[in-house]
């Protein structure tokens, strides 16, 4: 949910230093004891957490019976705590066992140091980090048939981590063919570290294909916006083009209740009230009327209805735009092809707004700034940037609230390591603050959409999903059509008009023509390399389209076309 307008919001005027994740361990209180009688507020230790009692208690396991406010749990998690002087030993004993065509399990000696907290593994596929374990064994997937993969493992404590033990190569064997069809399950809507899922999307069977489809076309839609109109910055695509998919299953009634046979979103009548006065639609972009630099609800260019691709189509003109907030919202909005790329311009829209802000003549320094601009002149040569994190807390908290202003803070200085700590779980496991959950709500949904390790009891104790979402590239060229027949253009003086369907499907087919995909082709969205490509063939189609219209997607316009 957003703020309705930057000026309903008073100004941070100061800035509390914030560290997310922190890896400084307190020492550890007694081990709880089963027989032992615990009141409101002791605490005690088990495995490495930091356990503060809510009430009496007795017999009641912490590790097991624990949860933030409103849970109805006894214990509360508090931190993590170690008595380690020193980086643990190098462990030993690698060995791989139970290999098949994609993925292979490791065992290691358990590391153990007297009075000193093993936390977890960190385990090194060629070289580089792939995924972390509490324990001392690990199965790896998403692995290729038929290739050499060199593992590696390292202790860690409270102080570090150890060097990497010695290497073990692992050749996988001939794998089963590729999915052809959708499986699994995605999970959503729940506090990670303090509850569990409340809701789920069953992939297998095909139903929510085409609807995965439109937003991963909206979420590369939202960085072909972002390379045009700020050139050079590097961010995660995984993340940001999935975040509008995130969104929906985060933000919507009960995503599940889609059906494929229908254009709407939301076809259920116990969803329609996203659709009311002030709320934004299936994805609650509740202050999609309002110009997000002036704080006016008149269009003053920075509003949504001043992009020309998006204004056709958008329920209300520039006439009545000002008063649009007082109405319901445009039933366009649960269209599920022109709904997402709307989504997709709400957040290029609050980049832009970040950054131009404040500036000009009579301006004045927002709490952002300058971070935010020296974060974004360094996600210029940081890789996978943790750009998503801040487009998706300016969403959910809006510009005012402090995330914007710390994670702007830390992109400013960001290394590799900082996109590590950011990324990691462990910056909002088990809080209750909805605002602090959200990044990586959306986070969560796309590892398990991506089958990258989740976290589990833990953010340390990971799993790894095994979904498959298979994008038949002939139904993906036809929703990209339909997506693209929802969006027009403009010379900026003739009325805008819609993309055709043999505009768009020229697109389409050009890209696959390009990037030598077949249309018979069936990539599976969970996996890298086919991920990589579907990424690519969308980003090239619309680059077709831009070139067939003459009209860069960027474009705005202070008038109704």
């Amino acid at each position: 949910m957003r703020i309705l307008h930057a000026t309903s919001i008073a100004l941070v005027s100061a800035f509390t230093p914030w560290l997310a994740g922190s890896a400084w361990a307190q020492s550890c209180p007694a081990a709880w004891n089963s027989s032992s009688v615990y009141t409101a507020g002791a605490q005690a230790s088990e495995n490495g957490i930091i356990y503060r009692a809510n009430w009496w208690t007795q017999n009641q396991d912490p590790a097991t019976n624990n949860g933030g406010p409103g849970t109805g749990q006894p214990w509360t998690q508090s931190g993590s705590c170690s008595n380690c002087t020193a980086v643990p030993p190098v462990p030993k004993g690698l060995a791989a066992s139970g290999t098949t065509g994609n993925a292979t399990t490791l065992t290691w000696t358990p590391v153990t140091v007297s009075n000193c907290t093993i936390s977890g593994y960190q385990i090194y596929m060629n070289g580089g980090l792939t995924t972390t374990s509490a324990g001392a064994s690990v199965t790896v997937s998403g692995l290729t048939p038929l290739t050499s993969y060199s593992f590696a493992v390292a202790a860690v404590d409270s102080v570090g981590a150890s060097a990497k033990s010695a290497p073990v190569t692992v050749t996988t064997l001939s794998g089963p063919p590729p999915s052809t069809a959708s499986t699994g399950t995605i999970n959503f809507h729940l506090l990670l570290g303090v509850g569990t899922a409340q809701d789920s999307l069953t992939l297998t069977g095909g139903n929510y294909d085409d609807l995965i489809m439109s937003n991963i076309v909206a979420g590369v839609l939202l960085g072909h916006l972002i390379d045009e109109g700020f050139p050079g910055i590097q961010y995660n695509k995984d993340y940001l083009y999935g975040s509008i998919f995130a969104q929906l299953l985060q933000e919507n009634i009960a995503t599940q209740y889609y059906k494929s046979s229908s254009d709407l979103i939301d076809p259920n009548a116990n969803q329609q009230a996203v659709m009311g006065v002030g709320q934004g639609g299936p994805y609650q972009i509740n202050n999609y009327a309002a110009d997000m630099v002036s704080g006016s609800y008149q269009p003053k260019g920075h509003s949504l209805i001043n992009y020309v691709a998006i204004q056709k189509n958008i329920g209300f003109t520039m006439a009545n735009a000002a008063t649009q907030y007082t109405k319901a919202t445009p039933a366009s909005f649960n269209n599920k092809y022109y709904g997402p790329a709307l989504v997709a311009y709400f957040h290029y829209n609050d980049l832009v707004a970040l950054n131009v802000t404040g500036k000009g003549e009579g301006g004045w320094t927002t709490p952002w700034e300058p971070a935010f601009d020296t974060a974004l002149k360094n996600f210029t040569t940081l890789p996978n940037s943790f750009l998503d994190v801040i487009l998706n807390v300016a969403y959910n908290q809006g510009f005012y609230g402090p995330l914007v202003s710390r994670y702007s803070t830390l992109g400013a200085t960001a290394t590799a390591a900082t996109v590590t700590s950011v990324n990691s779980y462990t910056s909002a496991w088990g809080s209750s603050d909805t605002y602090v959950q959200y990044p990586y709500q959306v986070h969560y949904y796309l590892d398990q959409l991506y089958n990258n390790p989740i976290p589990t009891t833990s953010p340390s104790l990971k799993m790894t999903p095994t979904n498959s979402v298979v994008f038949n590239m002939s139904a993906l060229a036809n929703v990209f059509s339909r997506v693209a027949q929802t969006l027009s253009y403009s010379n900026g003086t003739n009325p805008a008009q819609f993309y055709t369907a043999a505009q768009a499907s020229a697109a389409f087919s050009s890209a696959m023509t390009k990037l030598k995909v077949a249309s018979s082709a069936k990539l599976d969205l969970s996996k890298a390399s086919a991920r990589a490509t579907i990424f690519s063939v969308i980003d090239a189609a619309l680059s077709n389209l831009e070139a067939t219209s003459g009209m860069k997607f960027i474009s705005t316009t202070d008038k109704q076309l």
